[in-house]
């Protein structure tokens, strides 16, 4: 999760869905936990704002029985909106447990009346691992909502734990760990995701060692799920027979999968290793120029490799048709700089969620037919941002490390993004940067020369290091298998991952064919001195059909990715085994399960 990388840094302009008996619900871009999805619901003659019940739905939903669930239980109907507004279903059956052994019931249920269970938190993701997009009541998912009650934290600082519930924000975790002098180095930037869905995608921040600094213990320069101490989820147990709360400690085998688990089970506790809390500097920077950021491995000047070394920790945000990228930085200050100003709360970057009028007509412009408009777009967002940093006085910024990383609200603008994890020797970082903007902006040119813009949201880059269990501090640790920033076993030098994502609105015409070619040329480019794996949030495995549908990508570059150099028990097909033994009855699979991991190996 993340985030992992999830953002566009500018506001959106509120719009109304509609049906045939007119406006239904007013909502800032998508709205995520509670919009309509009114393609899926016009003409079926009812409106809803968030839930109904099922007595108020055998009366506006005819033919759509509830499912009778365990006592104690009683479903709703809801639709599920996904954070850009790709994944729509219609109004599904969804119920909230309120207990550990009440998600274990809702999994023996699924089992023996063959229904799906679907963990549902904040619909923060990109790639359908919850439900496929069009999903309707015949398909026999419940949404599992962990958000109302399986939201418990403890804290203990004696053992540097953070105890959380799979359905707690990632903020409310942050919070919990940060008032009691703890924290995590790097995280995702938004809040409005939960641990579990975190850690079903490998969330990550950005941050690698600077130059003679040493790992805090407590911290990873991996991913989220590289710092988890243990975790319940409700698995097969084969003792009972049937579904059950089981604890999993970081030393067990079967954990490995488990710890980036794609949503292929619902974890319903998760204890993880933090930090000392340490406050950090955030510098923003909107004057180098990328042919200087980017610039030819070995050349003098502030590239991203400069930063690395001084820093440690930089995301770019580079807007289209513009040559001077939004640059952050990070790095620990025990004292406050003369020059930064103090901030005490996360989310410093108003002019984020709130912008001019200008803006917002450009977005309009774009989604409604007129794609060139991104020309003026890119150039408008820099503008702004660069004005804003320097009047709203958050360019140089100095607090806890949760103040300065999170910074995505949920009403930020809602796009779509491609996703992927290069790894290379941190020496190369650059190499692998240098090469990408020359390749990213010789495309975007030759499609503007066509008179096409399939581009008319950022390209962001961070970087991080690779998922070391030793970081957790426990003898014999198991590594997350299924982690994107797992290390690449035939190849140790490669300690670095260059996290790339290219945002556009969902639909902008050649976008597609876009990421298509893209996603070829990564493939292609990084074959011999770096490695390729999608990132798992985000779009990927394009094919003239749309993202997650390259059988290539999903049967063969996928597996490949995560079998190369592994002995045989710790690549892809021995990970697909341990899960598929946690889920014979294959109830958390959903349908990019059924093509990325088919039922008996396909």
């Amino acid at each position: 999760m993340a985030t992992t990388g999830d953002r566009a840094p500018l506001g959106t302009p509120r719009h109304r869905a509609s049906t045939s008996e007119g406006t239904i619900v007013e909502h800032e871009g998508i709205n995520r936990r509670t919009a309509l999805a009114a393609a899926a619901i016009a003409g079926s003659g009812w409106t809803l704002s968030a839930m109904l019940s099922p007595a108020e739905a055998a009366v506006r939903v005819p033919g759509s029985p509830a499912p009778v669930l365990p006592a104690g239980m009683t479903p709703w109907l809801e639709v599920f909106v996904n954070w850009s507004g790709e994944t729509r279903t219609s109004p599904l059956w969804t119920v909230a447990p309120t207990s550990a052994d009440q998600v274990a019931e809702l999994a023996r249920w699924a089992s023996s009346n063959d229904w799906r269970l679907r963990a549902r938190g904040y619909q923060h993701n990109w790639s359908p691992l919850s439900v496929e997009s069009g999903s309707t009541q015949e398909s026999r998912v419940l949404m599992v909502d962990t958000v109302k009650h399986l939201t418990a934290i403890t804290v203990d600082p004696t053992a540097m734990t953070v105890t959380a519930q799979g359905g707690a924000s990632l903020e409310a975790v942050l919070n919990a760990a940060n008032n009691r002098g703890l924290s995590i180095m790097h995280h995702p930037a938004p809040g409005d995701v939960t641990i579990g869905g975190a850690l079903a995608i490998a969330g990550h921040g950005t941050a690698v060692p600077a130059s003679g600094e040493t790992r805090p213990a407590g911290a990873t320069f991996g991913s989220l799920s590289n710092l988890v101490v243990s975790m319940d989820a409700v698995v097969w147990d084969e003792t009972s027979g049937d579904y059950a709360v089981k604890r999993f400690e970081r030393t067990d085998p079967d954990i490995g999968p488990l710890l980036t688990n794609l949503g292929r089970t619902i974890v319903t506790s998760v204890q993880l290793r933090v930090a000392k809390l340490s406050n950090m500097r955030c510098r923003s920077y909107i004057t180098i120029p990328t042919w200087e950021l980017f610039a030819k491995p070995g050349s003098w000047g502030r590239s991203v490799d400069s930063y690395l070394r001084s820093c440690g920790r930089v995301e770019v945000i580079l807007f289209p048709f513009t040559s001077f990228p939004w640059v952050k930085t990070w790095e620990f200050s025990r004292y406050k700089p003369l020059l930064s100003r103090g901030t005490s709360s996360p989310y410093n970057y108003v002019f984020s969620d709130n912008i001019p009028q200008q803006i917002s007509d450009l977005f309009k412009k774009i989604q409604t037919g007129t794609p060139a408009i991104a020309t003026q777009l890119g150039p408008a967002q820099q503008k702004i941002t660069a004005t804003s940093l320097t009047t709203s006085f958050v360019s140089d910024l100095w607090g806890a490390p949760k103040n300065l990383q999170l910074y995505v609200r949920p009403n930020t603008p809602k796009v779509t993004a491609n996703g992927y994890a290069i790894h290379c020797r941190r020496a190369d970082v650059q190499r692998v940067l240098y090469e990408f903007h020359n390749y990213y902006k010789a495309s975007v040119n030759e499609y503007a020369k066509r008179w096409r813009y399939p581009v008319n949201g950022p390209l962001e880059i961070r970087v991080t290091g690779v998922d070391n269990p030793a970081d957790v501090e426990i003898p014999g640790a198991i590594t997350p298998t299924l982690s994107p920033s797992r290390q690449f076993a035939d190849h140790p030098e490669w300690d670095t991952v260059v996290w790339l994502d290219i945002l556009t609105f969902p639909g902008t015409p050649y976008s597609l064919q876009f990421f298509q070619e893209c996603e070829q040329w990564v493939i292609n480019n990084y074959a011999s001195y770096a490695g390729v794996r999608m990132e798992w949030s985000k779009g990927w495995g394009y094919s003239a059909d749309g993202a997650w549908q390259n059988q290539d990508i999903l049967q063969n570059q996928v597996p490949h990715s995560y079998s190369q150099g592994q002995p045989a028990d710790q690549g892809w097909d021995s990970a697909v085994r341990i899960l598929e033994k946690l889920d014979p009855s294959r109830i958390y699979a959903a349908p990019l399960h059924d093509r990325l991991m088919p039922p008996n190996g396909g």
